[in-house]
């Protein structure tokens, strides 16, 4: 899984174009109409009252506001220290092998990579959740106020609400948190299926069925995957792969296998799909035709060496081996280092080599020419094999397998030559090294 990029995330979070700056944040004065709001809500009467919550929770996106100093991921440090102000101090950090400018402000710490702000810590936060805090307040109000007549405000300040659970869950998100980046896009989300703002941005879905994979929550991740194809969301079939991916990680590989291909029909050229659906049927060992149509689909838009090894695996199996001698040829022009197809189509030759013998030898001791004919046919085989035995070997040189394939091979033909004497001697060396 790839992280969320914050270009990508832009396209639905509505930030302002123009920020306080840190030294314009009263923060005692937050402080005070804290303890005086959380004095309100804790008064029988005043609690009762829908507007001491509606200013509660307004208070509380200010209180946001306030600890991220209104900065907006994405931003630059040139444009964070304009808008924002100047750091307290700066240093330079490593997170997971990448640099990190990190920006200390008096209450916050803002990370930068690239010179572009990613996310944000709080060190002395003035609430510690105000936004579900604000969140709370909302719903009181929509009980309280049986008449709606804070309905405008309620609507102005879920809208706000909304674009800051987005930009928090972008914020969770690439920090890796993605327990809380799916609990922030899920808020948002309901937010928009609310009849008071009936918008949904469908991005959110399919981004809270990501965090939530990710936090290796694989049921939530498939409702909220099928509630993102249900709106038309499929982030160019993604969102079908994905499905299957979480399926398949509680072992349910074959109720996700539909995903796979209703993907398949609406994005053909998706490669996540299209690998899904024939590392599928590989793994079930079973309807190789039909996984041999979807590597060839795979292969018109990807020439990718190890589709023609599982094509040429494939056609080895099912018998048809000048079409299977074909691929390995191909997957080898593509990779020549690949150790496994040159190593397939070395046995490929030496398993029809083995067959020919075990004919040869069952046929009658009268039938000489035919055992003949067969001993010959034996012999062309093996020695087809052994060129591709000898580069399988000088690419995996420690592999048993490859020597003692060889060392039979040698040994069959050893008092051809000189040369070939020599060459079993030292392979039955070698093996006879790697026995011990």
């Amino acid at each position: 899984m790839k992280r969320i990029s914050l270009t990508l995330l832009s396209a639905f979070i509505v930030v302002s174009a123009f920020a306080q700056t840190s030294t314009q944040v009263n923060y005692k004065s937050l402080e005070k109409k804290i303890d005086k709001s959380n004095s309100a809500i804790e008064h029988e009467k005043k609690s009762a009252n829908y507007k001491t919550w509606l200013t509660r929770s307004e208070l509380m996106l200010d209180v946001y506001d306030a600890m991220t100093l209104s900065a907006n991921n994405g931003m630059t440090t040139n444009e964070f220290e304009l808008v924002v102000g100047s750091p307290k101090s700066k240093s330079v950090e490593e997170i997971e092998g990448e640099k990190i400018d990190r920006y200390e402000m008096e209450r916050t710490d803002f990370f930068f990579m690239e010179q572009m702000l990613v996310y944000w810590t709080f060190t002395k936060p003035l609430y510690k959740d105000p936004l579900n805090e604000s969140y709370r307040g909302l719903q009181k109000v929509a009980t309280l106020d049986i008449k709606n007549k804070s309905e405008r405000k309620l609507k102005t300040l879920y809208e706000r609400l909304k674009n800051n659970y987005l930009i928090e869950g972008s914020i969770s998100y690439a920090k890796r948190d993605f327990g809380k980046s799916h609990d922030y896009f899920v808020k948002a989300f309901e937010i928009g299926e609310m009849p008071l703002i009936n918008y949904v941005d469908t991005a959110m879905i399919y981004y809270a069925g990501l965090s939530a994979q990710l936090n290796k929550d694989y049921e939530g991740a498939i409702k909220l995957y099928k509630k993102s194809i249900e709106f038309d969301s499929y982030y160019d079939g993604n969102v079908y792969y994905n499905a299957y991916d979480a399926y398949n990680s509680i072992d349910k590989a074959e109720d996700g296998l539909p995903f796979l291909e209703k993907g398949f029909v609406k994005f053909p050229k998706n490669q996540n799909i299209l690998y899904g659906l024939i590392n599928y049927y590989l793994a079930k060992e079973e309807n190789p035709e039909v996984v041999i149509e979807y590597i060839d689909q795979a292969i018109k838009t990807d020439e990718n060496y190890s589709l023609y090894f599982a094509k040429g695996t494939l056609l080895d199996n099912l018998g048809n081996l000048n079409e299977a001698v074909n691929a390995y040829n191909k997957s080898i022009d593509l990779n020549p280092e690949f150790f496994d197809a040159v190593y397939n189509l070395a046995a490929l030759y030496f398993n029809q080599g083995v067959k020919f013998l075990e004919e040869a030898n069952k046929v009658p001791a009268r039938e000489v020419e035919k055992y003949d004919e067969l001993l010959g046919k034996s012999n062309v085989q093996f020695k087809k094999s052994i060129p591709y035995m000898e580069r399988a070997l000088e690419i995996e040189p420690e592999n048993i397998q490859t020597v003692e394939s060889l060392r039979n091979l040698y040994f069959r033909y050893r008092n051809e030559s000189d040369e070939n004497m020599k060459k079993y001697e030292e392979i039955n060396e070698k093996w006879n090294e790697l026995k011990q």
